[in-house]
């Protein structure tokens, strides 16, 4: 995609969100004020960044217990690493993280040609995103 057609695409995202917040103040939504101009700050100034969360589960289901997990934030130089022995988990499963607002982007392939036994001490990974605002 060309610079040009990025600060178009960045237009009319900004425009949309505009439509939006018009129109949900229009109706006296239950979305602060407060709410409506963090909304717009961050899509004028690109500050919505985009939060990837690995989640190794030990079975292909949504609802299998979580053996592993990684958050990987937007932010310069962050390191993220998998620390199998970390007390808790974020969630108890991909399902919680659903209900919490992170979107599956990614699922583990259900056709692969290997028995359970043989999936390596990381599971099934499922890989989450979430948009938020981002100082990073």
């Amino acid at each position: 995609m060309t610079e040009q057609e990025q600060q178009n695409e960045t237009g009319l995202l900004v425009r949309r969100v505009e439509e939006w917040v018009a129109q949900v103040r229009r109706q006296g939504g239950q979305i602060g004020e407060e709410d409506l101009e963090e909304l717009l700050t961050a899509v004028r100034t690109g500050r919505l960044r985009q939060r990837l969360l690995y989640l190794h589960a030990g079975g292909p289901s949504i609802r299998s217990p979580l053996v592993g997990a990684a958050l990987h934030e937007p932010v310069a130089g962050s390191m993220t690493q998998i620390d199998p022995l970390a007390p808790e988990l974020p969630y108890t499963c991909v399902h919680d993280a659903i209900l919490d607002g992170w979107r599956v982007i990614h699922f583990p392939l259900q056709t692969a040609p290997f028995e359970d036994r043989e999936i390596d001490i990381m599971g099934y990974e499922f890989i989450l995103e979430k948009m938020e605002v981002c100082d990073g």
